[in-house]
């Protein structure tokens, strides 16, 4: 029976026959193409492709903290569940990804909130060959600043965890979340993630438009604060989180160069022993390693020595049947009898370095040594200091005694903090702010009575004041009034007058103070910071079995206060990491800020502030200035009174050594907590910079005749116009001049100029004086009530 073909099936076969027809035979299996018979180009891209996996597989376990090149596994990726929300579920977020990780259910629904927990990456969530069986350890800190920032500080992966939730009224980050988010960013933030989960109740009732509103909402407040390239993903089903899982797996670490050359180890465990002081972290050690040859930093509370490392068994190992996971503890490295640690914080102190006797070639032998040559302060000059009198409440400026006293150091400011010992005892915490239940701040920089309404109201009267200097400086900057009540060659006669700011010469050893004599100087920072990283590294690595980097260890600390586990907040891990050699002394530490624009309170010189810098926290008194424009032979930074919102400035202050790169942050307490001021990182350590103040004493012409005038309201005594007479004037019209004799007995004095002056003119005389870092001992644990003589 003939059926009937469409024309469809008739060109289909005319193709078929058409193809076998032209190639002859069927098409056969792919095979392999010979390596030995390609070309040079394509063998040089095979070897190219090669080596960029290596590289790209050594990058990852080094990024990880495994800088080993042997078969140790790399560490688990730390992955910190940040709510910046409080519709954020971290606790069942947190519960779940442990579940599909192919933890117990029952373990998992039962895992403490802040407590770290570490899990193999299902097969789903690996990454490509080579990558070996990654691994993950989740922390929830609390939604405490100090406590994200510090997990942080060690993180891989920051997940960002967000509500369901949000509108124009309502974003989707609230007040804390912005303010953990902005302190995050200025430390410096690792891969990011996000992560949408939370009680979805009030959602469950409204309508598909008003969740789909809700969802876009959320993504676009999400990528405007972390960019549209970090990806958000719904943590809602089971399935959106293995997605989530998935992204975990396979991200990248991100490299942060503050931390890349440091040891660190993220506490998942601590326990203390108060017979003999010693506190024990287990963990996974990261970077180089840990050495018991050098000091560690438990961030918080100071500066410790360890007095063992030992390796465990792995907690969540990647070869489950090794039979190196079978086994105990096993000490690695431990202090030896006799082997003390350098813990000197400061030089000693010798009182004859004050003395105007001539020295010896011996003396002057042992000089040359030593790093930094001795202050010498002339006992004519102490005795002329001291027979100042000076105007009560009134400074160079008009500010406080407290900015603006008249000594070249602290011991001479009136308002000296004292400073520390320098015995290098084990516990070397900084001193905390005193505070009440309602949040008033009773510190050191406001007072030390019981609030009260006198107090309040005195305290608003000094904020409302500083408010003022603050816009006064900034339409007048450095101008100063005469006192009327001392002479003027008295009250400024540490001020000196330059014929150019930048060019003019300044020796930085002249009138040193006496806190010069206390502190270390470097002959080639940035020499000796290499030279000391290379040291530690290779201390590491001398250990048994190559070091401890990337391995579960326990470290035991020796020499902790019982106040340590007291004071340290549950949920919040410990965090420790390693100190290269002498960054346990103290100098004179540069750095360089700008200040946010959310603080709106005046942030003055040498007031007190708590720094972050790296893995160290501690409070200092902070002196900010001017970062030359222009370099010249003879570097001089303008010293700032007040910080003003957008600037960029050099910030000083005594601290222990920090090597850079590491970044510093400022934070101002406040009745909401901590908040951050003022950002940037450690520019490094050197007593010689130059901070030099300047002030202006402005007069008016009362008659002026062509390119000559008399002054008057600069001085208001002849001798003080004979006093300053050799210093040059200037105009703010540009115009040059020098005074060239006094008229009268009121201050009056004729000048001469380079150009024609006018009436509505000013005339000004620029006088200039170094100015030091305020001394604050508690920055390195120090007692508050010591000085630079009797510590």
């Amino acid at each position: 029976m003939f059926h009937h073909r469409s024309s469809a099936e008739k060109k289909q076969s005319q193709k078929r026959n058409k193809s076998s027809t032209r190639t002859g035979e069927s098409r056969g299996p792919v095979k392999r193409v010979n390596a030995s018979g390609a070309g040079k180009q394509d063998r040089l891209n095979t070897l190219k492709q090669l080596r960029q996996a290596k590289k790209d597989e050594l990058l990852s376990r080094k990024r990880l903290g495994a800088e080993h090149e042997d078969n140790r596994p790399a560490p688990p990726k730390v992955v910190a569940l940040v709510a910046f929300h409080t519709q954020a579920d971290v606790v069942s977020l947190k519960r779940q990804i442990l579940a599909t990780c192919g933890v117990e259910a029952e373990k998992a629904s039962t895992a403490a909130p802040h407590v770290p927990a570490v899990a193999a990456l299902p097969p789903f969530a690996q990454g490509g060959p080579g990558s070996g069986k990654p691994r993950v350890l989740l922390v929830a800190p609390p939604r405490d600043l100090l406590a994200v920032l510090d997990v942080a500080k060690c993180a891989d992966v920051v997940l960002a965890v967000l509500g369901p939730h949000a509108s124009l009224e309502e974003p989707a980050f609230d007040e804390q979340g912005y303010r953990l988010l902005t302190a995050l960013k200025a430390q410096g933030l690792p891969v990011v993630l996000g992560a949408v989960r939370g009680e979805s109740d009030a959602l469950a009732m409204a309508s598909h438009k008003r969740i789909a509103d809700s969802k876009k909402f959320v993504a676009r407040y999400f990528a405007s604060e972390l960019g549209a390239e970090t990806k958000l993903f719904q943590a809602g089903t089971a399935e959106e989180i293995k997605a989530l899982v998935r992204a975990i797996g396979g991200v990248t670490p991100k490299e942060l160069t503050w931390r890349s050359d440091r040891g660190y180890l993220l506490a998942q465990e601590a326990e203390y022993s108060s017979a003999d002081g010693v506190l024990c972290l287990r963990g996974y050690v990261r970077g180089p390693g840990l050495s018991c040859r050098h000091l560690v930093h438990l961030t918080g509370y100071g500066d410790f020595a360890l007095a063992r490392i030992a390796t465990l068994a792995d907690p969540c190992p990647v070869d489950r049947s090794s039979s190196s996971q079978t086994g105990g503890e096993r000490v690695v490295d431990q202090c030896k009898e006799g082997d003390e640690l350098d813990l000197q914080r400061l030089r000693p102190y010798d009182p004859t370095t004050a003395e105007q006797t001539w020295p010896t070639a011996e003396e002057l032998g042992d000089a040359d040594a030593a790093m930094m040559p001795p202050p010498r302060v002339p006992a004519h000059k102490k005795a002329a200091a001291a027979a100042i009198p000076k105007p009560e409440g009134a400074g160079d400026d008009g500010s406080d005694d407290a900015m603006d006293a008249e000594g070249s150091g602290a011991a001479a400011d009136g308002d000296d903090e004292g400073m520390g010992s320098d015995d290098g005892g084990a516990s070397l915490a900084p001193s905390g702010t005193v505070g009440t239940e309602d949040g008033w701040d009773i510190s050191s920089n406001m007072t030390m009575e019981a609030p009260n309404a006198e107090n309040i109201a005195a305290e608003r009267n000094r904020r409302e004041e500083m408010r003022q200097r603050s816009q006064e400086e900034l339409e007048f900057p450095d101008e100063v009034d005469t006192p009327l009540d001392v002479p003027a060659r008295e009250r400024f006669q540490r001020y000196r007058g330059l014929k150019s700011f930048r060019t003019s010469p300044w020796d930085p050893y002249e009138d040193l103070p006496v806190e010069y004599s206390r502190i270390w100087e470097f002959e080639a920072f940035a020499a000796t910071a290499r030279a000391f990283r290379q040291q530690f590294a290779e201390d590491c690595w001398e250990l048994e079995g190559g070091g401890v980097a990337a391995l579960f260890c326990a470290v035991y600390i020796r020499g902790v206060p019982p106040s340590v586990l007291e004071t340290q907040p549950r949920g919040v891990p410990f965090v420790v990491s390693n100190l290269f050699p002498c960054e346990q002394k103290v100098s004179v530490i540069h750095g360089v800020v700008t200040r946010h624009k959310g603080y709106d309170e005046p942030i003055k010189s040498k007031a007190e502030l708590s720094l972050h810098c790296g893995f160290r926290r501690l409070s200092a008194r902070t002196t900010f200035s001017e970062i030359p424009k222009k370099s010249s032979t003879c570097k001089k930074y303008r010293f700032l009174r007040f910080l003003h919102e957008g600037v960029t400035a050099c910030a000083s202050f005594y601290a222990p050594v920090v090597f850079p790169p590491s970044r510093l942050m400022m934070f101002a307490q406040t009745p909401a907590g901590p908040e951050l001021v003022a950002s940037g990182s450690i520019d490094g350590t050197d007593p010689k910079r130059l901070v030099i103040k300047k002030i202006m004493l402005t007069g008016y012409p009362f008659r002026v005749n062509k390119a000559k005038g008399v002054v008057r309201f600069m001085f208001f005594n002849p001798a003080d116009v004979r006093w300053f007479k050799p210093v040059e004037l200037h105009t703010k019209k540009g115009l040059r001049g020098h005074i060239t004799e006094s008229v009268g007995t009121h201050g009056y004095m004729k000048c001469r100029f380079n150009d024609h002056v006018k009436q509505d003119d000013t005339v000004c005389m620029s006088l200039y004086k170094r100015v030091y870092p305020k001394w604050y001992p508690p920055a390195w644990g120090g007692a508050a009530d010591a000085t630079p003589e009797n510590a």
